[in-house]
């Protein structure tokens, strides 16, 4: 199997906290978790690493993520000078990248948060949300130190999920979902298909993903 990376971070602040999600490069990280196939391990980075972090994505191996072409590449970039960000950003674009969210997107013409993939095609999912994350970064920053750790864990189990999730489509060439009206209906992926079909995020109701 080739080498491949999984993506995936937590954020310090919640996109009402930065004045909607026009401003997600404000949100900053709080730490940021990579599967490395090659490796055969997880790699978590706090904020103090971000250019290690970024180092680690730039090596060349397949970036594989969920969303994090319009979401977590946004955040990173907001570690540059604004008058920099949209160049950082087309680097980071322009990297070997594989976002399931859009290749989903792509087949359904709609966003299906990863939740309601991994469950019916795992039978596993998220241990908890991106919003109770933001919560425990407040408690890190009130003193209780562990509960970076616990960010972490639970990004590593988001990071743990898509990598699987991604194997499961490209080994099996279909996944599952949950649909609210129809139940859980089977998707046909090509994940090797790099490209999705036209219409990549119109619009930015970013909250529902998490």
């Amino acid at each position: 199997m080739q080498d491949f990376l999984v993506f995936d971070l937590e954020t310090q602040r919640s996109a009402m906290e930065v004045g909607g999600w026009e401003n997600i490069e404000e949100m900053k990280m709080s730490v940021g978790v990579l599967w490395d196939a090659k490796e055969g391990r997880f790699s978590v980075y706090y904020e103090s690493q971000v250019q290690e972090l970024i180092d680690h994505l730039k090596q060349g191996s397949p970036v594989i993520g969920y969303n994090h072409l319009g979401f977590d590449y946004r955040v990173l970039a907001g570690y540059f000078p604004p008058e920099q960000r949209e160049q950082i950003l087309t680097e980071f674009k322009a990297f070997n990248n594989l976002d399931l969210l859009l290749m989903i997107r792509s087949v359904l013409g709609k966003k299906v948060k990863l939740e309601d993939v991994a469950r019916p095609t795992l039978k596993v999912g998220k241990s908890a949300d991106g919003l109770q994350a933001l919560d425990w970064y407040k408690e890190y920053l009130a003193g209780n130190t562990d509960k970076l750790k616990q960010i972490a864990d639970y990004c590593k189990q988001d990071v743990a999920v898509t990598r699987d999730l991604y194997l499961h489509g490209l080994e099996q060439g279909e996944i599952w979902y949950q649909d609210k009206e129809l139940g859980i209906k089977k998707i046909l992926v090509q994940w090797e298909n790099k490209e999705p079909k036209p219409d990549p995020f119109a619009d930015q109701e970013q909250l529902s993903l998490f």
